[in-house]
């Protein structure tokens, strides 16, 4: 968990400063940290520690990548979060994948990651691999993508051709056409 959730700031600080230097880009999403608690002399030695959220807590994406619910789509945080999510899929080459993204206003916690099946860069997630090609299928990019330069990830649609039209086939009526000079009647 701390190290899904610490791996996730890591990217998010990179993202934070592609944002920045887009002035129009404004406030941007931050997953706060967490820590590893040893407690030697508790029952459960190891526990996880990090600072309390207070206020309306959102889920804007779920692990599986198929919820795009109001808070998402119509919202600034909703809609920075998914930028982020395909932000990290374009710069790890669609190997990597921030999901489950949460929290209160801009400030997440409790983040998952996907990776390929290999892993990426020796980092395992904890979401399975479909949810890289969930996204992938899912994803409408929005106005800070476009502010981010971020190219759609929908195949873009193949013109369509239009075909020869078909030769008209000869009517019933027509006479056959004979060739070079005809003689009647005789064998």
């Amino acid at each position: 968990e701390c190290q899904v959730q610490n791996t996730a700031r890591e990217y998010i600080k990179a993202y934070t400063s592609a944002a920045k230097s887009v002035e129009a880009f404004g406030d941007i999403p931050e997953i706060i940290p967490i820590y590893l608690v040893h407690r030697p002399s508790n029952n459960i030695p190891y526990a996880t520690l990090e600072e309390e959220l207070i206020g309306d807590f959102v889920k804007y994406s779920v692990k599986d990548g198929k919820e795009i619910n109001v808070m998402r789509r119509d919202s600034e945080a909703g809609q920075k979060c998914c930028a982020f999510q395909h932000w990290v899929y374009h710069n790890t080459e669609g190997n990597l994948l921030v999901t489950d993204m949460q929290g209160v206003g801009m400030r997440l916690t409790d983040v998952g990651i996907a990776t390929c099946k290999k892993g990426y860069k020796g980092f395992k997630g904890n979401c399975a691999t479909s949810f890289i090609d969930q996204f992938k299928a899912l994803h409408q990019c929005n106005k800070y993508c476009e502010i981010l330069g971020l190219k759609s990830l929908q195949p873009k649609a193949k013109k369509v051709s239009t075909a020869p039209k078909p030769k008209p086939p000869p009517s019933a009526t027509s006479k056959k056409k004979t060739f070079g000079p005809t003689v009647k009647n005789k064998s």
